[in-house]
């Protein structure tokens, strides 16, 4: 595994490249966060995850995982971890090296109607040789997210959520 720049989570606002998605779910912010947190269901929801493996604690800032994706493996750290708002990781290693820097961020917004707004960031900056290859996959990526988003959305609102610390 090759080191990646870790970053805090002011760093979304540079980042080379930023692909958003939103999605809404009549759940809680409080059942959207639960299954977030249930990592190692991540593949059951989210269609490019593949396996995901706690390292450590679970839960809260500076808990970590190694998530595996078609091509990938990547750990992350988590660096921000507000049950029901909040939720995000740097990644600090990855095979290959596809970036030098990533942060994922997952904001949680309650709606009127009691349900959730859910927003995911996904920023990276790749190294040159990877710049035109990310930059032409964003769409495909944006799509996959967006699908994930979805999953989640409903997977939250039928009580597929795990533990919510």
């Amino acid at each position: 595994m090759a080191e990646l720049v870790p970053r805090t989570i002011e760093w979304i606002n540079v980042a080379p490249i930023r692909i958003a998605v939103r999605a809404e779910s009549s759940a809680s912010p409080a059942q959207v966060f639960a299954v977030l947190a249930d990592h190692v269901r991540w593949p059951e929801w989210f269609p490019s995850v593949k396996n995901v493996t706690v390292i450590g604690a679970a839960s809260g800032v500076g808990a970590r995982r190694r998530v595996a994706i078609p091509g990938a493996t990547i750990d992350e750290e988590f660096i921000v971890w507000e049950p029901a708002a909040r939720w995000s990781f740097t990644g600090i290693a990855a095979r290959p090296r596809f970036t030098k820097s990533l942060v994922e961020d997952c904001v949680l917004e309650k709606l009127g109607s009691g349900g959730t707004a859910i927003t995911y960031t996904m920023c990276l900056d790749p190294p040159g040789a990877f710049r035109p290859l990310i930059k032409a996959i964003a769409g495909r990526v944006r799509a996959n997210n967006t699908r994930a988003l979805q999953n989640l959305a409903r997977r939250a609102a039928a009580g597929g959520g795990g533990v919510a610390d």
